[in-house]
């Protein structure tokens, strides 16, 4: 009896055993299937067309399972770097380039070779680089447009429209005086935009004295606009946003803004919309334009470094990158999707022309900026500057040479 009771439970024993070990294996290796995506902002507007892609994957790699976690735009970089210090990363990671290639230098990314780029325009894969190795796929890119209000243009100048911000600095004086409005706004002391704007001029490092006298030149213009109210006054506290409003409102003639603001001025103000045109980027003395680009990254220490690859270039092959395009108004990486018509016959409406404009642009894009390391801060610091020329009632050349000198050993101290 005792030793039935026995076998009875070593019998239960093992079974429960089993049932235990079996769920812990099933979970484990449910765990060596799961590939993680982490996105920004991409719902709900892309939410659809993303779980059909991944629908599409999984068909094509069973038995493996992707995981699409979408996250807020001011958490992205908190929490992406908690991750790549985990030693269980996401696979895959929608970033902006200039965080991506802090991890880069860190050594924190899993690099690329020529073959995976093969199906993106390739300035856009030039843009993902650090020391000669590519450390991020391009997603998806936007490169504004000019716009600007064409029936005041034409009372004022009856010419055709400006190419450059020489030319704006040029003939700013004479639309001020016509229209009694503020020529030009744009929202200089944002981000990396005035950095932008030197880099039209191959300033990227303030290394040698023509860069020095190139950029005392852009901030000397940029002052004689502002001290003339040919710039809004509150211009140095205006973001984007504001500065399209301004626009909307009659306030200022020409702006710079992607094809999403654009939209924003045909719902929002329609009577200045019909009265508004279009024209390329403000160019400098090197005629080309500037993009601001979303990546996709590799953790180093990734689990599934060749699926989560595989399935980077799915979400950006020509089809998908078409889809995107078509439902958020950004531009493909993809350089097949860029070749569709899609790019090329665009309406006479603003908001269709902005599409083609735009696109055409990735052609001539700005090949260097300011060096990787401490972008933020360089930024800030070019941006400084200009604010305390501005600000400062009796600035002279002699003044903004002073500045720029300063400015130029800051920015070689951020780049050492």
């Amino acid at each position: 009896m005792i030793k039935k009771i026995i076998i009875g439970i070593l019998i239960i024993f093992v079974l429960v055993f089993g049932f235990i070990s079996s769920k812990k294996f099933f979970k484990q290796n449910n765990q060596n299937y799961k590939i993680t995506f982490w996105s920004i902002q991409l719902k709900p507007i892309y939410e659809k067309q993303l779980n059909k892609i991944i629908a599409d994957f999984e068909k094509e790699n069973p038995p493996y399972k992707i995981t699409w976690i979408d996250i807020p735009i001011q958490e992205a970089q908190k929490r992406t770097l908690a991750s790549i210090l985990s030693s269980t990363p996401p696979d895959l990671i929608n970033l902006n380039p200039d965080f991506s290639v802090l991890l880069a230098q860190r050594n924190a990314l899993h690099f690329f070779n020529e073959d995976d780029t093969k199906q993106y325009n390739q300035n856009l894969v030039n843009k993902l680089k650090y020391n000669n190795k590519i450390y991020a796929l391009p997603f998806y890119a936007t490169s504004p447009v000019t716009v600007y209000n064409k029936e005041v243009w034409d009372k004022c100048l009856n010419k055709k429209f400006i190419k450059s911000y020489d030319e704006l600095f040029e003939i700013s004086p004479e639309l001020k005086t016509c229209s009694n409005i503020a020529p030009f706004a744009s929202s200089i002391n944002e981000n990396d935009t005035l950095a932008k704007i030197l880099n039209k001029y191959d300033v990227y490092s303030f290394d040698s004295q023509k860069d020095k006298e190139q950029t005392e030149k852009i901030f000397s213009n940029l002052n004689k606009m502002y001290k003339n109210n040919e710039l809004p006054k509150d211009i140095l506290a205006s973001n984007h946003r504001e500065i399209i409003e301004k626009y909307m409102s009659g306030q200022t003639l020409i702006i710079v803004a992607g094809s999403n603001f654009i939209n924003m001025i045909k719902q929002n103000a329609p009577d200045i919309y019909n009265l508004s045109a279009l024209a390329n980027q403000l160019t400098g003395s090197n005629k080309k334009y500037d993009v601001s680009l979303m990546n996709l990254i590799i953790p180093k220490k990734a689990k599934h470094k060749d699926l989560a690859l595989k399935f980077a270039l799915m979400l950006t092959n020509e089809e998908n990158q078409l889809e995107l395009a078509k439902i958020t108004n950004v531009l493909p990486s993809n350089k097949y999707a860029l070749d569709s018509e899609y790019f090329k016959n665009c309406s006479s409406d603003l908001y269709e022309q902005s599409r083609c404009i735009s696109a055409k642009q990735l052609d001539n894009l700005i090949e260097f900026d300011f060096d990787e390391k401490n972008k933020k801060a360089i930024n800030e610091a070019i941006n400084k500057t200009l604010e305390e020329i501005l600000l400062d009632k009796n600035s002279s050349n002699f003044n903004i040479k002073n500045k720029v000198e300063t400015l130029s050993s800051q920015v070689k101290n951020l780049q050492k």
